[in-house]
């Protein structure tokens, strides 16, 4: 008897979903391992820090990392092949040297990079790096690198449970629902209500067709088509950004130069 295949309609694990947070951040961060080490540069910079394999690179971006903590290590250590800084920057002004800007024109880790623009405002403003009068531009994801790099870390590290006290309750939330990563088991037997972070599941279906009939069975069923809906968007910059005060002053890095 073949076993039923299950299909999530519009979207591929280990592209856009993933199984979990620690499976997201394997890829990320493989992703991230294998773009530095494809020049000579950047193989020279990860064995410079004692990288010799990805394993050593997950580990090295952990919160006590080389002799330092806050995940600082990883920031130091390779933030220039992760976003090239720029004020006024965005995804599209982002060379495809970098990183971040070789996932954009790629088409690799799309809503995740989306995410984590508005998670690191949200992060900067939370920890008071973000001073709005006079405006200093830390909750900008472009403007520094090292910062944007190190966030990232932070947020793949901790919990909602281990992360500081005062922190929002929205910062706390996302550390645990990052869009995309499964809640529940991914689904290889039965008809299981899954949940997956940012989306509402419909339930499923025997095709990825508009009119298709919802399953009640698995009896003679080759494919399981799973329809999910987004339903959280984060998008701290193109709305809620708009609505706070900031004075602009010529001298920003001052007040933040990290």
């Amino acid at each position: 008897m073949n076993k039923t295949q299950y299909v999530i309609v519009d979207h591929e694990l280990n592209k856009d979903l993933w199984s979990s947070k620690k499976a997201l951040f394997e890829a990320f961060y493989g992703a991230f391992y294998d773009f530095i080490n494809q020049t000579e540069d950047g193989k020279k910079d990860l064995l410079a820090h004692n990288i010799h394999s990805v394993e050593d690179f997950y580990a090295y971006a952990d919160y006590y990392a080389g002799g330092r903590e806050n995940c600082y290590s990883m920031g130091f250590a390779f933030h220039k092949y992760f976003v090239e800084d720029m004020m006024n920057g965005s995804l599209d002004k982002q060379p495809d040297t970098v990183f971040i800007g070789y996932c954009h024109k790629n088409g690799l880790f799309t809503d995740f990079i989306d995410f984590l623009i508005t998670f690191f405002a949200w992060w900067r403003n939370d920890e008071g790096c973000t001073v709005m009068d006079p405006y200093n531009y830390a909750d900008d994801f472009y403007v520094s690198g090292w910062a944007s790099l190190v966030d990232t870390s932070k947020l793949f590290y901790f919990t909602a449970e281990t992360v500081y006290w005062w922190h929002s309750y929205r910062i706390k939330y996302v550390l645990e629902h990052i869009p995309g990563v499964f809640l529940s088991e991914v689904p290889t037997e039965g008809l299981p209500k899954i949940r997956v972070a940012g989306y509402e599941f419909l339930g499923w279906y025997d095709s990825e067709k508009e009119d298709a009939k919802i399953l009640t069975s698995l009896e003679n069923v080759k494919v399981a088509y799973g329809k999910i809906k987004r339903k959280d968007f984060y998008d701290y910059w193109g709305k809620e950004e708009k609505s706070i005060k900031k004075v602009y002053i010529e001298d920003w890095n001052k007040v933040d130069p990290a």
